[in-house]
């Protein structure tokens, strides 16, 4: 093959492998914000003037998150699975579960749109957009390794495997207890098989997520 043309090919190529991501510009958590388990975490977000635009993005979930470029885990919801319009309401609250984790610097905000899919993906996967990572403190909880691995950048197995973590005493007067619950891998539509409980820790895979520069 020409040199030109292998050139063409993987451009064409990496273009149908990289994410969209929308371009809503979250303005709140941002790196140095830290929120408090059982307080109040305010997310806020502005149209940053390029598309798609919040209009196109319309519908969107909202959750949080942990992981890497490659991998990441949902932690708790926040607008999900009933999605907000972030063209109309450009900030929502949300109180931190504190189980859902340890203190760490490595928590994020995704948003996923219901409207507006990627351009160039083959299987109609929601344009996504990401808060910085920020800090959460006062947290009970604990990252099994699964989750470790996804934070380090390891590529590991996207199979589906097992995520749990030991939740202690929070402000919400939850009793001790340790969980556990099988993660559901998925290199497709990011939202397929979460459920609104936020005691779950589910995994988000694997190369959809690869080109998230702006995150990571």
């Amino acid at each position: 093959m020409h040199a030109s043309t292998m050139f063409k090919a993987l451009v064409a190529l990496a273009a149908a492998i990289t994410p969209a991501v929308a371009d809503l510009a979250v303005t709140e958590p941002v790196a140095s914000t830290t929120c408090t388990a059982g307080q109040s975490c305010t997310v806020t977000w502005k149209d940053n003037g390029s598309s798609p635009s919040l209009a196109q993005l319309g519908l969107c979930t909202i959750a949080l998150y942990t992981g890497g470029r490659q991998q990441q885990t949902f932690l708790q919801p926040i607008a999900y699975p009933t999605p907000i319009d972030v063209s109309t309401q450009l900030t929502v609250s949300f109180v931190v579960d504190g189980t859902v984790g340890p203190n760490d610097s490595n928590y994020f905000i995704r948003f996923s749109s219901t409207n507006h899919t990627q351009t160039n993906s083959t299987t109609a996967a929601p344009s996504l957009a990401f808060s910085a990572k920020f800090s959460l403190a006062g947290m009970t909880g604990t990252f099994n390794q699964t989750v470790l691995n996804q934070i380090a950048g390891s590529t590991g197995s996207t199979s589906a495997s097992t995520a749990s973590s030991t939740a202690g005493s929070s402000s919400s007067s939850r009793t001790s207890s340790t969980r556990s619950t099988t993660a559901t891998s998925s290199s497709s539509t990011p939202n397929s098989g979460f459920k609104a409980d936020s005691s779950a820790v589910y995994v988000v895979g694997a190369a959809a997520f690869a080109g998230l520069v702006t995150l990571f």
